[in-house]
């Protein structure tokens, strides 16, 4: 008998331990240049227990501590099973020094990992992509690791379709993902927005997995805006188009108007997931009525396209399509071709790239019907790197992921006075 009782309390302990483990841990930014999230998860509560984060600029010296906050939130599977999510800001941060962390409770505490205090008088280096999922996408998470690991970027933005799905499997696929990404993510920021396989369940999933900047509108991660020296950033989310949810598309284009207005960056870049032009086998090229309702707008969804072209946004960058493409700077249809395609000067209007090739299950190839307004078509899984020099110059690259090494194609600059 004896025996029984000590099996089912360690048995109940080993649960427990299990649940209580810390696990996904991301960084993201805040919009608040001395600060910076962390984000994690257990599949347990935490009961009488206080999650927090413990800091500082030596992996021995976590001087400080900053306490999270938990939600609680139910899967939207059969079973409805409830996760955990804490989150923590860290303060007072020192633009460009190292700082060391670990997360957790007095149940369970992460491993120490760092990260880079961004510093806006540094060139700005950044990986961005869509489409990635947690299975063909390993090779392209190996070397956003590998990469993250080299001190290459400063920042890594996933414009929507997230592992494919983030809700599959009673959200274990979501689980699997996150895992899988933090040895990147737990040391830079991992910032995201809502494809088409996020939008299920009211956005159940991206709302309480992550932590993005707040918009003053909703605050659930959906669309944001953050400056990093230079550039401002915007992410929108074309999945109020798509889904016909008018009340939040136009508050959301009210608060793009203003964004825009106040925006005094010297480099605007503009994303969000389904694609207005590119390339296909059609005519008329990338026109599906649910894409284009975010370009073109109706009686009572506002478009975007000339709210963007007329605050002068230098360049727009998303998904969907699983293939990549760099346009000629366009609006309304029309593309302006200059003398180099690799190198535009004063750009009449944004530059356009499709970068939906990260690692989707359904890869497709170049188009053989390139579009007027198309650059360069190329079908390598892969992610496009985005360097902003300074005021004049910035450059992107896409780096060919099934190279085991990284082969970087399509190098272009584009340059302003």
């Amino acid at each position: 008998m004896r025996k029984l009782l000590v099996s089912l309390v360690l048995l109940i302990f080993s649960e427990n331990v299990t649940a209580n483990r810390v696990e996904q841990v991301h960084l993201s930014l805040s919009g608040k240049m001395d600060e910076m999230v962390v984000t994690w998860l257990t599949q347990g509560p935490l009961p009488n227990v206080t999650p927090y984060v413990m800091y500082g600029l030596s992996k021995d010296a976590l001087r400080w501590t900053a306490k999270a906050t938990t939600t609680s939130w139910k899967d939207q599977g059969s079973h409805g099973y409830v996760r955990y999510t804490h989150r923590a800001t860290m303060t007072k941060m020192v633009p460009g020094d190292t700082y060391y962390y670990k997360v957790g409770s007095s149940q369970d505490m992460s491993d120490v990992y760092h990260f880079h205090q961004p510093d806006p008088t540094q060139p700005l280096r950044a990986a961005i992509f869509g489409d990635l999922s947690v299975y063909k996408g390993a090779p392209s998470i190996k070397q956003l690791t590998d990469a993250t690991h080299d001190n290459h970027f400063d920042v890594i933005i996933h414009i929507g379709d997230i592992a494919y799905d983030l809700h599959d499997d009673e959200g274990n696929r979501g689980d699997d993902y996150m895992n899988a990404v933090q040895p990147f993510a737990a040391y830079v920021p991992y910032m995201v927005f809502a494809g088409n396989h996020e939008s299920d369940s009211h956005f159940n999933q991206i709302i309480n997995r992550f932590t993005m900047p707040k918009n003053g509108v909703y605050d659930n991660n959906l669309f944001w805006s953050f400056d990093y020296g230079l550039t401002h950033f915007i992410g929108l989310n074309s999945e109020y188009y798509a889904e016909i949810h008018t009340k939040e598309a136009q508050a959301q284009y009210k608060w793009l108007q203003a964004d825009l207005a106040k925006n005094k960056a010297q480099w605007t870049i503009v994303m969000f997931h389904r694609p207005w032009y590119c390339s296909t086998k059609d005519k008329g090229g990338c026109n599906d009525y649910l894409d284009m309702l975010s370009r073109k707008g109706n009686s009572e969804l506002p478009g975007l396209e000339k709210l963007l072209f007329d605050h002068k946004v230098d360049m727009v960058l998303y998904g969907h399509k699983h293939t990549y493409e760099r346009m000629w700077p366009i609006y309304d249809g029309t593309g302006y071709k200059s003398s180099d395609s690799g190198h535009i000067r004063n750009a009449k209007a944004p530059v356009y790239i499709l970068t939906g090739s990260a690692g989707c299950h359904t890869h497709e190839g170049p188009s053989d019907a390139p579009q007027s307004f198309s650059a360069t078509r190329l079908g390598q899984y892969g992610y496009t790197r985005l360097k902003v020099y300074n005021t004049t110059h910035l450059s992107t690259y896409f780096v060919d992921t099934s190279d085991k090494v990284g082969n970087f194609m399509d190098k272009f600059y584009l340059e302003k006075d």
